[in-house]
Parts: C-alpha cells; structure tokens; sequence
C-alpha cells in the first residue's frame, strides 16, 4: 500500500481550494500525516523599492497568512500536523519547488474550471503543476457533498 504521509495543498481563498483542503486532509491515511498549506502572493514590482517596497511585501505576506490561518482552523478537527507556508511567486513554479523541498507524497489542488479560451489566453497553473510534478496530482473539481460530507472540517 502507497503511504500518503506529506500533502502540500495550495490554497487561495477560493470555495474550490476550501473542499480541496477538506478532500486532501480526508485522503491521508497514515500515522503521523503532515499537511503543508501553500498560499503564494504576487510578488511586489521591482520598480518600488526602499521602505515602501518592504510596507508592501509585509502587507502581502500578512495577507497571506491570514488566509493559510483560515485554512487551519478549518482542518483542525483532524488532528493533523498541519504546516503553513506563504511565498512570493509565480503560484506554478512555487507549488513545484515546494513539492520538491518537501519531498510530498501528493499534491491536491482545486481547479476553478477556467473555459478553454481562457485558459488558452491566461495559462492555468494546474496544467503547469500537473505538467512539472514528480509526485502525483489529484484535481478537485466542483465536488458533491458526498464527497465532503465525511471530510474533516466540515
């Protein structure tokens, strides 16, 4: 049987990314499970620098944790280690290095479902990941309530 033992979960804010958080947590069976919740924040135009430049990025990191500090008190009920993570970036080439860093055994992620000349047009950061993973990758995608119902946080 494949141990799932370390689950990065990258999360925005987005109703999609919530129920990937809750379906992830749910998915991982081992004895000591490890969760690592990514939110990756725009990273502050070089053009600003100086003290405003570091106001910015401060603001954008605080942001950003206050985000990833939702997602954990939404996973407490179950009793995971869960570890917060927030960087700057582009969101594909974080989520990846990431992955890498820790060595994760899955990555779950939401899909918002952009139409396909969107995606055209914009790139999608799921198919990127998707595309650059070592590890596998499981897609959320408008889930039922079935699926979430049992799912810790609910």
């Amino acid at each position: 049987m494949i141990k799932v033992e370390r689950v990065l979960i990258p999360v925005d804010g987005s109703d999609s990314s919530r129920n990937a958080a809750k379906y992830g947590a749910h998915l991982v069976n081992s004895k000591y499970p490890k969760i690592y919740l990514l939110n990756v924040w725009e990273p502050i135009n070089m053009t600003i620098g100086g003290e405003m430049a570091e106001k910015l990025r401060a603001n954008a990191e605080a942001k950003s944790m206050a985000v990833l500090e939702e997602y954990k008190k939404l996973l407490e009920p179950c009793g995971m280690d869960v570890e917060l993570i927030s960087r700057s970036g582009r969101p594909d080439y974080a989520i990846l290095n990431v992955q890498d860093e820790l060595q994760c055994d899955l990555i779950v992620i939401g899909s918002r479902g952009l139409s396909v000349l969107e995606n055209v047009i914009m790139g999608s950061v799921v198919t990127r990941v998707l595309e650059g993973a070592t590890c596998p990758v499981l897609v959320t995608r408008n889930l039922r309530l079935k699926y979430l119902k049992d799912a810790c946080g609910l």
